[in-house]
């Protein structure tokens, strides 16, 4: 079904995500983006800051007075996960209550964030709404490169409450834009997440090479790392052709290639070992965790040592998960991991090193996921 000309959109918070997430707006509006998008956020310096980046207004109002004038068809809800609750009981509660009382539209919501359960909007607002959980996979292109096309990032819609079929492809549509989409239960996107977080430590880890050859006297980027370690992925998963981008074992040099083959499988292999742990043999999981391993890994190859610093730092909110999984590898692995380089140029390096590799990519699967669940209990 066609979208309606006056179809509204209100972005409730507007951090990093709720600017991120245009071209999922001109997915749904096209040139309307402009007159048809509206964002409210209560920080008054970061709305000066932010007027005039975006193609749409963005005001300091009050989000229920946003609603009440615009009465949008679309809610995004992409304040911080402990706000949520706030908004909902503060803004959405009395809006929600008005439309009914007059026999007005009760919009769809999108949230953000890994908490909380989707399932706390039925229960404040209704069994009438329609609200799904959104987890972008957060690539995005490099030059020519659609990185998004490989990541995954997930949808929830909650059991029990489901979206007319319209309105729900409406939501895969939107969530499209952003990479391949997976439909997970809340549950999933919890450990999926802490999956994803594990990936990302592909970033730390070929910087952990890179410095380990320097000091040996052998300059090797982190592209050619990341390139290498794509490539054993890819190998690994029997995956043919070039993907997105061509990648190779023969971008590092012959003295380490075996050595970043078997890590990166290792790696790879820890990761999907702990997603299993939570979840039996499921390969939709697997897949997600693939996707998120290659996404990640080309970024590293598509990108300077500088370049992925600045984008962990955009991406890492304080206490959160992305910083959580960074902080484990680097505590715990980062120096273990330039020693094993260097003995594995001396061909002092036990095989085992590899099996402890896997361990402890596991290890902060389980360290970040857990993280997550204790954040969603404050």
């Amino acid at each position: 079904m066609a979208i309606p000309k006056d179809y509204n959109i209100v972005v409730i918070g507007m951090g990093f995500i709720g600017g991120f997430l245009t071209p999922g707006y001109r997915k749904l509006l096209g040139d309307k983006v402009e007159t048809n998008v509206f964002a409210a956020d209560v920080d008054e310096e970061k709305v000066k800051r932010l007027q005039g980046k975006f193609p749409f207004t963005i005001t300091a109002q009050p989000a229920l007075e946003l609603l009440r004038e615009k009465t949008p068809d679309l809610v995004i809800v992409s304040v911080p996960p402990k706000i949520i609750p706030v908004v909902l009981k503060e803004t959405l509660t009395a809006y929600f209550a008005e439309q009914r009382q007059k026999g007005g539209n009760l919009p769809d919501i999108i949230t953000f964030g890994p908490t909380p359960n989707p399932q706390l909007y039925y229960d404040v607002l209704g069994d009438d709404i329609n609200c799904v959980k959104f987890l972008p996979s957060m690539v995005e292109p490099i030059g020519d490169v659609q990185l998004q096309k490989v990541g995954a990032g997930s949808l929830c819609f909650v059991p029990g409450h489901p979206f007319p079929e319209d309105r729900k492809q409406r939501m895969i549509d939107f969530a499209n834009v952003f990479g391949r989409t997976f439909l997970l239960t809340h549950d999933q996107t919890l450990y999926g997440l802490s999956s994803k977080n594990t990936a990302h430590t592909s970033y730390e880890l070929s910087y952990a090479i890179s410095d380990a050859m320097k000091e040996r006297g052998v300059e090797v980027t982190v592209s050619q790392i990341g390139s290498a370690m794509r490539a054993a992925y890819r190998k690994y998963r029997g995956f043919e052709g070039d993907g997105e981008y061509p990648s190779s074992l023969e971008d590092v040099p012959e003295s380490i290639r075996d050595f970043v083959e078997k890590l990166a499988v290792a790696w790879y292999k820890g990761i999907v070992d702990y997603v299993q742990f939570m979840s039996g043999e499921n390969a939709t999981m697997q897949d997600f965790v693939g996707a998120n391993y290659e996404a990640f890994t080309l970024t590293v190859q598509l990108s300077t040592r500088e370049e992925l610093e600045v984008s962990t730092s955009h991406h890492a909110t304080k206490g959160g998960v992305t910083e959580k999984s960074v902080n484990v590898v680097n505590e715990y692995f980062f120096q273990q991991l330039k020693d094993a380089v260097k003995a594995h140029l001396d061909g002092t390096l036990p095989p085992s090193f590899f099996d402890t590799a896997e361990g402890i990519a596991f290890m902060i699967d389980m360290t970040v996921n857990r993280h997550a669940h204790r954040l969603a209990s404050k």
